[in-house]
């Protein structure tokens, strides 16, 4: 029996045979496991590009001969008032689209009666009778369209924030459900950024000696490019934010007032441009249209004034985008 397996397994095609059949058993063994402990390895997964992304903060310190510990904790609080602070301009960000919902028809009331006196300020200028009938139609469908658009969207507002605050307040009750697993993706981020370099050494061990040196140079150049990259980005759309939340206060602060509101509000439309600033080409013109719907029943003043202000945040951010870059990834910008 040892002498016929022995003579089978010298054939090509049969080791081929077998082998492909291991490998399809540990790749089902590893699918299986991998859907079996699906959170668990996302939990693994988020808290390693946690520490992975604020390592250079650490490292920081480390230059500095602080202690790493000291760096961790620096993280860990700033972490925390990031968390925070995003907590409160969503709720905040609530407030100001509940407020829209109710304003809606004043803001569109002036527009609305605009075009409904369209047709007799034009009656006062001396037009051929068919370019009169023309903009006469014109003008009802305008009238028209406006006041469809006036409808749907108060329905799409009216269903965003129905059943006691809609889809965002289901948002925020699945963000509140989470807090468990953000809780762990927290802590293991800490134990994990801590012990980072001895991680990394251990698992650098695997790889044989000879290979090592070309190893450690390919990882060096992947650290600078991804992580360069994805660290550039977060700090770009930082700068974005700030920009755009010290832009809107000084917009509609002569207008409204330099208040505590107006700061909340400008804040708010900053943490937009945060997020959408991960959105390429048009997240700069989504997260302008609320400032403008915010500056629109303020007049035609503030409403220049505002998009003036995020004309130039997009201008300032075509520069201060690429020198970030540079830093972080050695391109030039």
């Amino acid at each position: 029996m040892r002498e016929t397996f022995s003579l089978a397994w010298q054939n090509p095609w049969v080791r081929l045979a077998v082998y492909l059949a291991l490998g399809l058993l540990l790749a089902w063994l590893l699918a299986w496991v991998a859907a079996k402990a699906r959170m668990a390895l996302t939990i693994v997964g988020l808290s390693f590009i946690l520490s992975y992304l604020a390592s250079p903060v650490v490292r920081w310190f480390e230059e500095r001969r602080l202690t790493r510990a000291l760096g961790v904790v620096a993280v860990f609080v700033g972490g925390l008032f990031f968390l925070g602070l995003a907590t409160v301009l969503l709720l905040g960000m609530t407030s100001q689209l509940s407020r829209f919902l109710v304003n809606l028809p004043a803001i569109l009331a002036p527009l609305e009666g605009w075009v409904q006196q369209l047709p007799d300020r034009l009656g006062q200028v001396p037009l051929p009778p068919l370019l009169r009938e023309a903009l006469a139609q014109a003008t009802g469908n305008l009238e028209l369209l406006l006041e469809v658009f006036t409808q749907t969207l108060l329905r799409g507002l009216q269903s965003l924030l129905a059943q006691g605050g809609g889809n965002l307040l289901n948002f925020f009750a699945a963000l509140l459900g989470g807090a468990f697993q953000l809780l762990t993706v927290i802590t293991l981020s800490i134990y994990l950024l801590y012990d980072l370099p001895r991680i990394g050494a251990q698992l650098f061990t695997f790889i044989p000696r000879p290979y090592q040196p070309r190893a450690a140079e390919l990882l060096e150049k992947a650290d600078r490019a991804f992580g360069g990259y994805v660290r550039g980005t977060i700090l770009g759309a930082l700068a974005n934010a700030g920009l755009v939340t010290l832009a809107m206060y000084l917009s509609f602060g002569p207008f409204q007032g330099f208040s505590g509101e107006v700061l909340t509000q400008s804040m708010v439309l900053g943490f937009l441009a945060f997020i959408f600033s991960f959105v390429p080409v048009i997240g700069v013109l989504i997260s302008a249209v609320p400032a403008l719907l915010l500056a629109l029943p303020l007049g035609l003043g503030p409403l220049l004034v505002v998009a003036l202000a995020l004309w130039i945040c997009n201008q300032l951010q075509g520069v201060i985008w690429p020198l970030i870059m540079r830093q972080t990834t050695s391109l030039h910008p």
